[in-house]
Formats: structure tokens, sequence, C-alpha cells
């Protein structure tokens, strides 16, 4: 399920990026080295739809915001106008609703005979990304810019499910926290010469947001 949503939700992104990167530009300057926005920080508050977790069935929704700060102000390609940017953040998502599987403690298909009917777990829980990775940006006009993005992510996970079997209900939370690859491609639209609007689409999430050239 979550995975058929992460499939529509690609398309339309993908989908409106497309359309408004082949609009037709009133100057282009891709082919001009150096012409876009000097900034010695990019900073990006944003809404996320964190769609990692199948566990839950559906997608969870949060804030967050990145710093990114050029390291080459015309490259890696010196012919075209690009930049290449480094990338510090942090994202939040809080999921919740009725676990689509039969809980943490039975993953697979054919769970204990005392355990509880599935989909009878009422749960919650809360991913936090820090992520860093290296910004790709191609400058196609003045108002369109597009890039792509790679790198790493500590992610701290927090969970805690309710569930029949204990005369009332059955309380049980955990953790995780591991080290996950990010990746994305995204837009930037400058409404004007320091601020702009940029969407994201990628791994873990989708996001929207602001985005401020200082």
């Amino acid at each position: 399920m979550a995975s058929s949503r992460f499939t529509k939700s690609s398309l339309v992104v993908l989908a409106a990026l497309v359309a408004l990167l082949a609009a037709p530009p009133a100057h282009a300057q891709i082919k001009e080295p150096g012409s876009h926005p000097k900034y010695s920080v990019e900073l990006e508050p944003h809404f996320v739809i964190d769609w990692s977790d199948e566990f839950w069935g559906g997608d969870g929704i949060g804030i967050g915001g990145r710093a990114s700060i050029p390291v080459i102000d015309n490259g890696p390609v010196s012919s075209i106008n690009n930049n290449l940017a480094i990338g510090f953040g942090i994202d939040w998502a809080h999921f919740s609703g009725n676990c689509w599987n039969w809980g943490p403690w039975w993953p697979g298909p054919n769970p204990p005979p005392n355990a509880p009917p599935r989909n009878a777990y009422n749960c919650s829980g809360d991913n936090l990304w820090f992520p860093i990775d290296a910004q790709w940006n191609f400058f196609f006009t003045p108002v369109v810019t597009a890039f792509g993005e790679a790198g790493l992510a500590i992610r701290y996970s927090h969970w805690s499910a309710e569930y029949p079997g204990c005369g009332n209900l059955c309380e049980a939370s955990s953790h995780d926290i591991g080290v996950d690859p990010v990746f994305a491609v995204g837009g930037r639209f400058l409404l004007a010469r320091s601020f702009g609007l940029t969407i994201r689409l990628g791994w873990p999430y989708l996001s929207l947001g602001a985005s401020f050239l200082l």
C-alpha cells in the first residue's frame, strides 16, 4: 500500500517537474557558466511526507530543514551553469494508525495461535533523520534550477503500540537507530533573487518548502 502511494506521488511530482523544466524559458542560462545567484548558504524549511516505513501501511507527515553550503561555485562541470553544495539537515515525521502486519514481534505470515486479529494494533511512531549529502545544482534559467542529491542519514525511530490481550489493552514500545542512504532529485523556483520554492522527490521522503539564498 505504501509502495503504491509512493509510485503515484512520484509520478505526480515528476510530471510537475518535467512540465516546469520543459516550459519555454524567457532566458536560458544553462550554457552561461557562473550566471546564477551568489550565496554563502541556502536555508530550506520544509514539510515532508515520509514513505520509508511500510510497517504503518501509510505515510508519515512532518517538518524539517536543510542548510546547503556551496563548495564549488562554478562546477564540477566548468562549461555549464552549475554548482556543488554540501547539505546538512534534520527531518521529523509522525506515523499513526493500525499496523499493517502482526506487530513487531511476528512480522511473518504465520503468527502464533494466541496472536490478536490482524490490524488490531493501534500504533504510533516517529522517525528522525539527520542527512548529510552532496547537492549538484543546474541553473537552467533565472527562475528554474534542477538538482540531484546523494548522501547518508542517521535515522532514529521510535514506536509504541496498544493491542488486546492483557485484560484491557497491552502496551509496548521500542526504538531503533541506523545509518541509511538518502537520494533525491528536485527543483528550485526563484520568486525573487534570494527567495524561492523547493520540491524534492526521493528516498526516504518527499519535501516541499521555501529556499532562502543568503
